[in-house]
């Protein structure tokens, strides 16, 4: 195939520094053929069977030694377990086919293959690539995601056209803003194809000053997407055109959660029970409607995350308001303790919203008296409700809003539940929880990650943000509080 473009980038290549500094070097790596080409694979000492597989590629006019002295992926192999493949590109220019079948079907040929010599695990295969390898990456999404689990393209857009991919898939993708090959102004437009089709949130969480051991960079990340798969894209400021061991662990870290049974082998979101606040009543992406379920009777809906918002779709409305209902339960609300809720609503046309505090059992007592009715316009308002519980301490309440009375959308968001002092009363332990004390933080494997001295409970997530941890879920505890927050 001969693309202008592609010319450039071989020319570019000419002059490229070769990478190394130290470490192990493709001569520690195994020689092998598959079907007439050459292929190195590394495999660590200790490697357990059914360990997952990467797959490097090397640029245009390049080969496996550039690819692997630049980045260096036996490094992360040996602490994380896992076989390295780098591949050699097609005769001549040492080109990847970004067009046709010719290189993907090879490459399910360098899997089969590894399968039988180092039972690697067929469900735990990655595919990452640097400039025309990044190209190919991005094209065998639309040829092999079913052997592929995740993708890491880097500095590589596929100058064929935007692909549809077989399936949503898992996507990184480092790019530096100086490259000067594959310039940076088409990365926005071409991963927005692929979150269009995965149905991605339009906004992503943005991480400022996100580590590198080489370049100032940001981390923007939109998901969850279609089958909770979510798209990553590291921009580096003032990279060049050039592959680089400092994104490696980045994109280990990225693809190791996934599996090709389409689920993250990352640990499953757990609702605490017992609570004394609401779970992501902010709706976060990273959470989606976790903590939330939608219950029908005698109407009709639906329940999904649109735009940062919870939306009940009611598309056949019941005789009452509670027959298409979002609920959470397991709220505990003590006996004399006086609460605030607060939320904010609106509809896709004028409407009224039912809301209740109320028992999760039969006789689903509401703790309210009766449920209290808002009248929901088209503009997104603020809502309270101020109310004492004055029945036995329930710890398995719940909080219900209730749209079966028309049909339409309703969109909620910011669901908070607090205790309150003041003309409602004040119970004993509201004024231990509003003060500052000691909290433990452990991540949701249940390992401990530091404490928070002297932390007001309204303050631990604005805390935890300051901190520099990892993006995830955390649990913060102390004695009988306990609540999960999500750190961005």
């Amino acid at each position: 195939m001969k693309f202008p473009l592609l010319l450039l980038v071989a020319a570019s290549f000419s002059f490229a520094q070769w990478g190394g500094g130290g470490g192990k070097s493709l001569n520690d790596y195994k020689k092998e053929s598959v079907s007439g080409r050459d292929i190195h694979v590394y495999a660590p000492s200790n490697l357990a069977p059914k360990s997952p597989l990467l797959i490097s590629c090397h640029g245009m006019d390049q080969d496996p030694n550039y690819q692997q002295s630049n980045t260096h992926w036996e490094a992360v192999a040996d602490t994380a377990g896992f076989v390295v493949v780098y591949p050699r590109g097609g005769t001549g220019m040492s080109t990847w086919d970004i067009s046709g079948d010719k290189d993907t079907k090879w490459v399910v040929q360098i899997i089969e293959q590894m399968v039988k010599e180092y039972d690697i695990d067929q469900k735990r295969v990655y595919l990452s690539g640097f400039s025309m390898g990044g190209m190919f990456t991005y094209h065998a999404m639309s040829k092999i995601a079913d052997k592929i689990a995740a993708f890491a393209p880097t500095s590589g857009t596929n100058v064929m056209g935007a692909s549809k991919a077989m399936r949503p898939v898992p996507i990184i993708h480092p790019h530096g803003t100086s490259d000067d090959v594959l310039n940076y102004s088409q990365v926005e437009g071409f991963i927005k194809n692929y979150r269009d089709q995965f149905h991605c949130p339009s906004q992503a969480e943005v991480q400022n000053n996100y580590p590198n051991s080489e370049n100032r960079a940001t981390m923007y990340t939109w998901g969850p997407c279609d089958e909770g798969v979510y798209i990553k894209h590291l921009k580096l400021e003032g990279r060049g055109h050039s592959p680089s061991k400092a994104d490696v662990s980045d994109i280990w870290n990225f693809v190791k959660q996934y599996s090709l049974d389409g689920a993250s082998i990352t640990p499953s979101i757990e609702v605490p029970t017992n609570r004394d606040s609401v779970f992501n009543g902010s709706f976060s992406d990273s959470l989606k409607l976790a903590g939330w379920t939608l219950q029908q009777h005698s109407g009709e809906g639906s329940l999904k995350l649109t735009e940062g918002k919870a939306e009940i779709n009611v598309t056949k409305t019941g005789t009452n308001a509670y027959d298409v209902q979002m609920i959470q339960n397991g709220v505990h609300y003590e006996k004399g303790q006086s609460y605030k809720v607060t939320f904010d609503a609106y509809a896709s046309v004028a409407r009224t919203l039912e809301v209740n505090i109320e028992k999760d059992t039969d006789p689903w007592t509401s703790y309210l008296g009766e449920a209290k009715t808002f009248d929901l316009g088209t503009e997104k308002k603020n809502f309270e409700i101020l109310f004492t519980m004055n029945e036995a301490t329930d710890e398995n309440g719940r909080v219900s809003f209730n749209a079966g009375l028309a049909t339409g959308s309703v969109f909620i968001d910011n669901v908070v539940l607090s205790k309150v002092e003041g003309t409602l009363g004040l119970a004993k332990n509201v004024r231990v929880l509003a003060g500052e004390r000691t909290l433990s933080v452990y991540d949701m494997n249940g390992s401990f990650v530091c404490n928070l001295k002297g932390v007001r409970v309204n303050d631990v997530q604005s805390k935890l943000n300051s901190m520099k941890l990892e993006k995830g879920l955390y649990v913060v505890k102390n004695g009988s509080f306990s609540r999960i927050y999500s750190v961005k």
